[in-house]
């Protein structure tokens, strides 16, 4: 044991011993001549930081007069308290120590944090006695501080010690780390973020078509690592699990917009990618517009149109030609109508079909309107019982003709032709005979107000030959008229 310390209190002998033993402090009475040491025992190592290190020291407080205790003038509440004063990083536990008798061990441990250096702990003395004499604090530990023993691991072999290699067990010297995350590229299947490739070209056509696009984004990591998705906007984007990706928009309507597509991998910040879509109006087409003829001088039409917008609505306008329109809203998928002339001509019907963004498709027709030639006129009986002629006569054919004006019409030559239905006649005689000069040739002729054939049944115009027995059917007909009309008659002998 060695004593790196002692402290003695001296006091003055005489008149002050007899103070003393008078004197009190709190109740307390304290004797002179107090004269006791503090021992501390051995130096302390330690290791900087290492919380498993620790050292300890014994302390205690001896008479001065050595090791007896008939020197130890600690009396009845009197007591030392010694506080130790550590160098930086060291800490004492306790701090502080209470002795209230001599020659009693107590012990004091320490311990070194990271960075301390070597140093003395000083032992300070104080009691709670009163009275002449001083203390000796002159105690002293000294603190031997060692550095850890530090073990260098590298097990790649790249000369980055595992505690700091972002890929301890891949060897990667340059420590390279593209996305300062805690892996090292060589050892980081996820280093690279995203990134767009060239910019998408913009999605264009015509309403009613599919339009489409496509992209590509690239990663270092291998482009099949990427998840994309569409951000925002119309249509529906393929991710082709190689990094490139297609877009395509079926379309009803005209219309624009945006879509934005974006690449993931998962760790990184999305890359985007943004292009423009069009989907252009296109004209409704109209066809073909079919004119027909319900009487001479009336038309039904018929336009079928058709419009790749499906979404569009639309109206129509029909020009009959003689400056009367029809309007039809809404149109759907044919335009019909009716329309009666009142001059005879041929006219062009357009159709115009516009849909709801203005654009507008166009058809025609050409109709040319006919005439209306009347019932066969007398002797010939168109109605009511069939006229019956005797065989040698000459029988009058006559029609009038009107255009769409009402107006008789003259400049035709109608024709005239006979059809035997039955070998017998089925009236007996109830017209006239009549001996007239029989027209030459089969067509009529005009004559003041109407036009007139004069058939033969001796030398028939349509036969050469005279007529025999039977029921005939007399018909009229001309390329201008809606319709030829007919009548029956009988011939008997």
């Amino acid at each position: 044991m060695s004593k790196h310390g002692r402290i003695v209190r001296r006091a003055a002998l005489g008149t002050a011993l007899a103070a003393a033993a008078a004197l009190t402090i709190g109740g307390i009475a304290y004797a002179d001549n107090i004269n006791d040491t503090i021992e501390g025992l051995g130096a302390v190592t330690l290791v900087a930081g290492d919380s498993t290190s620790t050292g300890s020291a014994q302390v205690k407080v001896v008479p001065n007069n050595g090791d007896s205790d008939s020197g130890c003038n600690i009396d009845t509440n009197e007591h030392f308290v010694i506080t130790f004063v550590t160098p930086a990083g060291v800490t004492a536990s306790p701090a502080s120590m209470s002795f209230s008798d001599c020659n009693v061990f107590q012990t004091v441990s320490f311990s070194a944090a990271a960075g301390a250096v070597d140093g003395t702990v000083t032992a300070t003395i104080t009691t709670n006695t009163t009275g002449a004499g001083s203390y000796n604090n002159n105690v002293q530990i000294p603190i031997d501080v060692t550095a850890p023993v530090v073990v260098v691991v590298d097990a790649d072999g790249d000369g980055v010690p595992d505690a700091s290699d972002n890929c301890p067990a891949t060897a990667n010297a340059d420590q390279a780390n593209a996305d300062g995350d805690a892996l090292g590229n060589a050892c980081d299947t996820n280093s690279y973020a995203p990134k767009a490739g060239a910019s998408p070209a913009d999605g264009n056509g015509d309403e009613g078509s599919t339009l489409s696009t496509s992209g590509a984004f690239t990663d270092a990591d291998g482009n099949d690592s990427l998840t994309i998705t569409k951000v925002s906007g119309a249509g529906t984007v393929t991710d082709n699990g190689n990094g490139t990706w297609s877009w395509s928009h079926s379309t009803t309507d005209d219309a624009t917009g945006t879509v934005v597509v974006q690449a993931a991998d998962g760790e990184h910040l999305a890359a985007s990618e943004t292009f423009n879509w069009t989907a252009s109006n296109v004209a409704p087409t109209v066809g073909p517009v079919t004119a027909t003829h319900t009487s001479a001088c009336a038309v039904s039409l018929n336009a079928p149109f058709t419009d790749p917008g499906t979404a569009d609505t639309h109206t129509a306008t029909i020009s009959w030609g003689d400056s009367g329109t029809t309007n039809v809203a809404p149109a759907t998928s044919a335009i019909t109508g009716s329309h009666a002339y009142t001059a005879n001509g041929t006219y062009t019907i357009g159709v115009s079909v516009t849909d709801d963004d203005g654009a507008n498709g166009t058809g025609d027709a050409s109709f040319a309107t006919q005439n209306t030639p009347s019932a066969l006129q007398q002797p010939i009986n168109a109605t009511g019982t069939r006229s019956s002629f005797k065989i040698g006569s000459t029988i009058p054919v006559k029609i009038t003709v009107t255009g769409c004006d009402g107006g008789a019409v003259s400049t035709l030559t109608p024709t005239v032709t006979l059809t035997k239905l039955d070998p017998t006649p089925d009236n007996p005689l109830n017209e006239a005979s009549l001996d007239t000069v029989a027209t030459n040739g089969l067509q009529m002729r005009w004559s003041d107000t109407q036009y007139i054939y004069n058939l033969s049944t001796k030398l028939s115009q349509q036969t050469g030959a005279a007529l025999t027995g039977g029921t005939y059917k007399v018909t009229v007909s001309d390329s201008s008229f809606f319709a030829p009309v007919s009548a029956q008659l009988d011939l008997r002998k």
